[in-house]
C-alpha cells in the first residue's frame, strides 16, 4: 500500500484569464511543474493538473491556461460557462492589462447568469517594482468591489503562487450550492412486519 495515492474526492476546473503576456503560463507552469519557463510561446490553450490539499482534503485541480487573444472569444466563453473557478490576472507592469480585467469580469457575470463566479484577482510580476504601473492599492480596491481575494505574485521566485490556487479552491467551496442529502430509503426489514398472518 505504500506509495499508493488515493484519488481525490474533489475535482475542479480552474481557468486562468487575462490579457496576452500577463504571466498565465508562467503561473500555471510554476504551480503544476515547479519550474519557471524562461520563454512562453502563445498557444490556444494548455492544460495542467495537480493534486493539492486544502483544509486537509485532497483536491485535483485541472488548470486551463487560455490565450489572451481576443479573437478566441467563443472558446473563452465556453470555459467561463463550464468551469468551476477562475484566476483573473493582470500584470502590475501594464495599466492596459489592469483595465482589461473589468470587462472580462462583466462578461463572466453575463455568461454564468445566476451561478456564482468563484474567482481570485491576481497581479503578476510583483518583483518588477521599477516597471510598476498598477499600485497594490488599485488591485486591492478592485478585489473589494468584486468581493474576492486579491494577491500579488511573482511566478519567477514562486512567491504566493501556491496560495493563488489554495484561495481559488476555498472560493469555490464557499460559493458552492449546499449539497442536498438524498432522501433516506427505509431498510426492507424496517418495512416488513415482525409477524405476518398468512391465511
Amino acid at each position: 500500500m505504500e506509495g499508493l495515492v488515493l484519488r481525490p474526492a474533489k475535482c475542479y476546473r480552474v481557468v486562468l484569464l487575462g490579457s496576452v503576456a500577463v504571466g498565465k503560463t508562467a503561473l500555471a507552469t510554476q504551480f503544476a511543474c515547479g519550474r519557471f519557463p524562461e520563454r512562453c510561446e502563445p498557444s490556444v490553450e494548455e492544460l495542467f493538473s495537480k493534486v493539492i490539499e486544502v483544509n486537509r482534503v485532497p483536491a485535483l485541480l485541472e488548470i486551463v491556461d487560455t490565450v489572451g487573444a481576443e479573437h478566441l472569444v467563443t472558446l473563452k466563453d465556453l470555459y467561463i460557462r463550464n468551469s468551476d473557478g477562475f484566476v483573473v490576472l493582470y500584470s502590475v507592469c501594464s495599466e492596459a492589462s489592469f483595465q482589461a480585467v473589468r470587462p472580462l469580469r462583466e462578461r463572466m457575470g453575463r455568461l454564468r447568469g445566476s451561478r456564482a463566479v468563484p474567482l481570485v484577482l491576481v497581479g503578476t510580476k510583483a518583483d518588477l517594482d521599477a516597471e510598476r504601473q498598477v499600485l497594490t492599492a488599485q488591485g486591492r480596491a478592485l478585489a473589494r468591489e468584486w468581493r474576492c481575494p486579491f494577491l500579488e505574485v511573482t511566478a519567477k521566485s514562486k512567491m504566493m503562487v501556491d496560495r493563488v490556487f489554495t484561495q481559488v479552491v476555498r472560493e469555490m467551496e464557499a460559493l458552492a450550492p449546499p449539497v442536498q442529502e438524498a432522501p433516506r430509503i427505509p431498510n426492507v426489514l424496517e418495512m416488513w412486519p415482525a409477524e405476518r398472518f398468512i391465511g
